[in-house]
C-alpha cells in the first residue's frame, strides 16, 4: 500500500561487545525487552551469528501493542529483519532496538505488499525486534531474523534487494557508479547555492541519477517531492557506496538530512517512483542545520518535541475524564498536545475531521519514544487510537494526511479506568 508506506533507518548504531557470558532481560533494551521471549530454543540458541537456521516467531499482537522477541549477534555482520502478516487483512510493521532501547530501523511495506523487511548491518549485541499492527490494530505475523545468505520470509519491493562488491544491502536500485549516468547540479561545486537550495524536477524515466560536488564539508538536507509519484531516495557516495536512503519523511515525500557534514567531493543522488515513474520528482539540496533538522521533524511529528517551553505544546492537564479540544490543523505542522494521566487505565483518543481534512495522531511518551498512531478509523478519516496508560505524561502530534489540507479538527480524550470489584 503505497499510501502507508513508511521506512527510516537510523544509521548511528552503537558498537556493543558482548563481554559478559548473558544477557539479564530486565532492563534490556530500556525496558522493552523485559518479559519477551528469546528468538530460538533460548537465549543459548538465540546468536543468529551462529545459528544454523533462521530465528522466527509467529503469534498474534493484541490491538495497541507491541509483541518483541530478544535474540544476540556474536560477530558484527548484516542482517535481514522481517515480519510477515498471516491473515488477509494483517499490515505489519517492524522496530529493532539496540541493548539501550536505541531505535536501529523501522520499517513498514519494504517486504513487498503490507510485509515489513530491512537489511542493514549490525555490531556484536543483544537486540530486541518488535512488531505491531498498522494503525494500532490488532495483527497476527511471523518474525524472522536471519544471515543474509538464508531463506527470506519476504518477497522484497519490486526492484529487489540489490548488492554490489559486499556493501551493506538496499532496495531496488543499481549503485551509482562513476561510470554512470547522470544529470548534473550546477556546473560546478554547489557549495554557495546551497543557502537558497540547488533544485530540478523531472521523472524517474528521464532521469534516475543526479551528481553534484562540494568544495567544503557541508550539512546537507535532500528532498524528493511529488505524493502522486511517491518518490524513493538514495544518496551515494563517488564510488557508489549507500550513504542513506529514506521512502517517506512527509508523507509520501522522501527526505534525507545528512547532519554529520558530507566531505569534499562527488556524491550521487539516486530515485525510485513507487507510485507513477512518468511523473516528475523535484529533487532539492540545501544546507541543513541541527535546529531546522529538529524543527522539521517536529513539524511532521517524526519526532516528539522536548516539554521544556522550547516548541509549542498545548497542555491539557491531568486528564480524569473527557477532555475536547478544537484545533485549527495546518497541513505543513503537527499540532502538539500533552497531557497527565493519574493512574493506570486506558484512554481514547480521537481526532474527528468535520469534513475539514484528514487528520492523523501519532503518540509518545515523555521520553519520546513513539508508542502508536493511527489515520483512519472507523471506516472514516477520522484517526482513533486506544492507548494503555501508566501515571505519567503522554504527548500526542495532531496533523494532516497531507500538506494540501487544513482545517477545525476536534480532539477529544477519554479516561477509562479498570471497575473495581
Amino acid at each position: 500500500m503505497a499510501d502507508r508506506r513508511l521506512a527510516r533507518v537510523i544509521p548511528a548504531l552503537v558498537s556493543l561487545a558482548l563481554a559478559a557470558p548473558a544477557w539479564a532481560q530486565n532492563g534490556l533494551c530500556a525496558g522493552l525487552g523485559d518479559g519477551a521471549p528469546w528468538l530460538g530454543q533460548g537465549q543459548a540458541g538465540s546468536d543468529i551469528a551462529s545459528a544454523t537456521a533462521p530465528l522466527e516467531w509467529s503469534g498474534t499482537v493484541a490491538v495497541a501493542t507491541r509483541a518483541v522477541g530478544l535474540f544476540t549477534l556474536g560477530a558484527a555482520m548484516d542482517l535481514r529483519i522481517e515480519a510477515q502478516p498471516t491473515t488477509q487483512d494483517g499490515d505489519t510493521i517492524i522496530e529493532l532496538f539496540d541493548a539501550d532501547g536505541r531505535l536501529l530501523v523501522i520499517d513498514d511495506d519494504s517486504g513487498g505488499g503490507v510485509a515489513s523487511r530491512a537489511e542493514l548491518p549490525l555490531a556484536a549485541g543483544a537486540y530486541c525486534v518488535a512488531v505491531s499492527g498498522f494503525g494500532g490494530e490488532a495483527v497476527s505475523a511471523t518474525i524472522r531474523v536471519s544471515r543474509l545468505e538464508m531463506p527470506a520470509l519476504t518477497a522484497g519491493l519490486a526492484g529487489g534487494f540489490g548488492d554490489w562488491q559486499g556493501v551493506a544491502r538496499f532496495v531496488g536500485i543499481d549503485p551509482c557508479l562513476p561510470d554512470t549516468p547522470a544529470t548534473r547540479l550546477g556546473t560546478g561545486p554547489i557549495d554557495a547555492e546551497l543557502a537558497k537550495g540547488v533544485s530540478m524536477a523531472n521523472s524517474v524515466d528521464a532521469a534516475r541519477y543526479y551528481r553534484f560536488s562540494l568544495a567544503v564539508p557541508n550539512a546537507l538536507s535532500l528532498r524528493a517531492t511529488n505524493p502522486e509519484a511517491d518518490p524513493y531516495l538514495y544518496l551515494f557516495d563517488a564510488t557508489g557506496v549507500l550513504l542513506a536512503e529514506n521512502d517517506d519523511a512527509d508523507s509520501l515525500n522522501s527526505r534525507i538530512d545528512m547532519l554529520q557534514p558530507l566531505a569534499a567531493g562527488e556524491y550521487c543522488v539516486g530515485l525510485r517512483a513507487l507510485a507513477d515513474p512518468s511523473l516528475p520528482i523535484r529533487l532539492t539540496i540545501s544546507a541543513r542545520g541541527l535546529e531546522d533538522a529538529a524543527a522539521e521533524a517536529f513539524d511532521s511529528a517524526e519526532m516528539a518535541p522536548p516539554l521544556d517551553g522550547s516548541w509549542p505544546v498545548e497542555d491539557l492537564g491531568v486528564l480524569t475524564a473527557t477532555t475536547t479540544r478544537d484545533w485549527l490543523v495546518p497541513g505543513d505542522q503537527a499540532q502538539w498536545f500533552v497531557f497527565d494521566s493519574p493512574s493506570e487505565g486506558l484512554v481514547l483518543i480521537t481526532a474527528a475531521a468535520n469534513d475539514e481534512g484528514d487528520p492523523m495522531l501519532d503518540i509518545f511518551d515523555a521520553s519520546g519514544t513513539w508508542l502508536g498512531g493511527n489515520d483512519d478509523a472507523n471506516d472514516s478519516v477520522d484517526a482513533q487510537y486506544a492507548l494503555p496508560v501508566t501515571a505519567g505524561r503522554f504527548v500526542i502530534a495532531l496533523r494532516q494526511f497531507n500538506d494540501t489540507q487544513s482545517g477545525q479538527i476536534r480532539l477529544t480524550l477519554t479516561r477509562y479506568i479498570r471497575a473495581v470489584p
